[in-house]
């Protein structure tokens, strides 16, 4: 971007203010970067799948399936909603990291209040229009009566906390792109470890049963806001004067245009990943209860797994995006190296806990007899879904740090094609295992397809 967009008091930083040094050519210092940032956001996310997995075992345990069916359905709802402005978080961490690494503390200044100011905007958005995206979900989804009522009450109460829940992504993109991961660890930590108790507060110590939950939820994410705004700003106040800008600054027209451009190519990436896991849960639903309630175990299942896959493709956000804004060729290639030779080893270490623990862990969190053993029929697949999928989640990452949104959205257009025609024939022949393993093979061609466009970088950086 222009340099006369910025104040001119803020227009330079001194080398290595932004970031510390790295010697991008060294493997070794690179290894060690991937463990310092891809350890905390792992330890953090660790307690991300307990929210889910809280959520599903206070419902189920109950004393009807459609508790589970209704809370899964109404997360669901959200993370689509919320998927739309999920370019927020990744946006920002690819331009971050970028200006980071080219030591112009400056434009992460304005980066930061450009994402500030759509966030805002897009929370408030929300909350105007939920009730008529409630409507519309009632009447196109194949819902049970009770799971529908209960998927209302959670997305009218959860929905108040969306103005938090967008500035906190932003918060979270520029904490990776400056690689300070210690905010972005207490974030998460703090909605969920608040997410958590209140569940058991609002649930069994009020008996509010859904709207418990969700106003745990909603709570959770403001007390997160409260926590780590202050520390987004003092990051920033270390590398550059802090100040509101002008608005011609952060809304300088050429500067959004790329900024919405890259939101808008992830926003349809996202939505397809989102998409694709509530089109799994309406085919289950449109089974019966109890494959929803399967579906929703699994998909906890899932989150458990792949989130400690997370940690290394946040590394890769940061360290390409720093390699980007360097120049430094060298750099790019030992940071896909290293992030994804870790990433996969963290994949088979993943798929072997599961294999040993994932029959108690679907006894946790159901006691309801036939969702326990339609969740054990899909235990196998569970097993093999986080080394299928480590490539996508890894690709992710490198593609955010180098703000390619085009090549993400594409990649996953091209595996939402396949998957839709493979899902149906796959239920006609094996039911609710059949539209399991469509999902899988959707997670590695997604993988597959960014994975041959890896050269697309290595152009941009000469």
């Amino acid at each position: 971007m222009a340099k006369q967009n910025t104040p001119q008091h803020e227009t330079s930083n001194p080398p290595d203010q932004v970031l510390k040094s790295i010697d991008g050519n060294d493997r070794a210092a690179i290894r060690r970067q991937t463990w310092r940032i891809a350890v905390p956001v792992i330890i953090a996310n660790s307690s991300i799948p307990l929210v889910g997995i809280v959520d599903t075992a206070v419902m189920g345990h109950l004393d009807a399936p459609h508790y589970i069916g209704a809370v899964a359905m109404g997360s669901f709802i959200l993370s689509l909603i919320l998927a739309l402005f999920g370019f927020l978080r990744m946006a920002t961490t690819g331009f971050v990291a970028q200006a980071a690494g080219a030591n112009d503390g400056a434009m992460v200044l304005t980066h930061f209040w450009r994402a500030i100011s759509v966030a805002i905007i897009l929370g408030l958005l929300t909350i105007m229009l939920i009730p008529l995206i409630t409507f519309l979900a009632s009447l196109t989804l194949t819902l049970s009566d009770a799971v529908s009522s209960g998927m209302t009450t959670y997305l009218a109460i959860v929905c108040i906390s969306a103005p938090a829940i967008t500035i906190n992504m932003v918060i979270l993109g520029v904490m990776f792109g400056l690689q300070r991961i210690r905010a972005t660890v207490i974030q998460l930590i703090t909605i969920n470890t608040i997410n958590i108790i209140g569940n058991f507060v609002f649930v069994y110590g009020l008996d509010m049963r859904v709207e418990g939950v969700a106003l745990a939820t909603a709570i959770s994410h403001y007390c997160g806001l409260l926590v780590t705004l202050p520390m987004v700003i003092s990051a920033i106040r270390n590398i550059t004067p802090f100040s509101i800008l002008p608005l011609h600054v952060i809304l300088n027209l050429a500067a959004m245009r790329r900024y919405l451009g890259l939101g808008f190519d992830l926003t349809i990436r996202t939505s397809c990943i989102i998409l694709s896991e509530l089109i799994v849960l309406n085919a289950a639903s449109a089974i019966d209860d109890v494959s929803l309630a399967a579906s929703q175990i699994g998909f906890v299942i899932f989150a458990t797994i792949a989130y400690p896959l997370d940690g290394f493709a946040h590394a890769a956000e940061a360290l390409t995006g720093s390699a980007i804004g360097r120049r430094n060729r060298a750099m790019f290639n030992h940071t896909l190296r290293e992030t994804t030779k870790l990433a996969i080893v963290m994949s088979m270490i993943m798929a072997i806990l599961l294999a040993l623990f994932g029959d108690a862990f679907i006894n946790i969190m159901t006691s309801i007899p036939e969702v326990v053993e339609k969740s054990h029929e899909l235990l196998p697949i569970l097993v093999v879904m986080p080394v299928v999928s480590v490539i996508a989640f890894q690709m992710d990452g490198v593609f955010v740090g180098a703000t390619m949104g085009r090549d993400m959205r594409n990649a996953m257009l091209v595996s939402m094609i396949v998957f839709l025609p493979l899902m149906y024939v796959m239920e006609i022949w094996f039911g609710l295992i059949g539209i399991w393993l469509a999902f899988m093979i959707l997670l590695g061609l997604r993988g597959a397809t960014l994975w041959m466009r890896l050269n697309h970088i290595r152009v941009i950086i000469e």
